[in-house]
């Protein structure tokens, strides 16, 4: 990333298609089968707006699980990538804070842990449980 777009604050995540996912009843519910970004390892997609408070993080990590987050570090309020083959995310912004998988800081300045939304893979499609 460079130093440029971390000043700005600019993750290398894209949102996920619109057509990819819903929200309704305190869930977001993303279609497996039309986010081929969330595939592999690595992979990673935000969901923002169709009601939803805040964006969420959606990852498949170096594990190969589903895992989905509050997108916004606990330190800046930037937004979060995950770090391909480390098992990590980090912000997007100068400091690089970084967090594992649980959403606890590893490193840099921030303090507190990133919300982590409980998930559940079920038949194609990806439940985040919002609430």
């Amino acid at each position: 990333m460079s130093f440029f777009k971390a000043l700005l604050g600019i993750c290398e995540t894209k949102p996920l298609s619109d057509d990819a996912w819903e929200s309704g009843n305190g869930n977001a519910t993303v279609d497996l089968n039309a986010a081929a970004v969330l595939a592999e390892k690595g992979g990673a997609a935000y969901l923002k707006g169709k009601g939803l408070d805040k964006p969420v993080l959606v990852i498949r990590g170096d594990d190969g699980k589903l895992y989905a987050y509050q997108d916004r570090c606990t330190h800046a309020g930037r937004k979060i990538d995950p770090v391909a083959g480390e098992g990590k995310l980090k912000c997007c912004s100068i400091n690089h804070s970084t967090f594992d998988y649980d959403g606890k800081p590893l490193s840099g300045p921030a303090k507190h842990d990133i919300k982590r939304y409980d998930t559940e893979e079920s038949a194609g499609r990806l439940i985040i449980k919002l609430s």
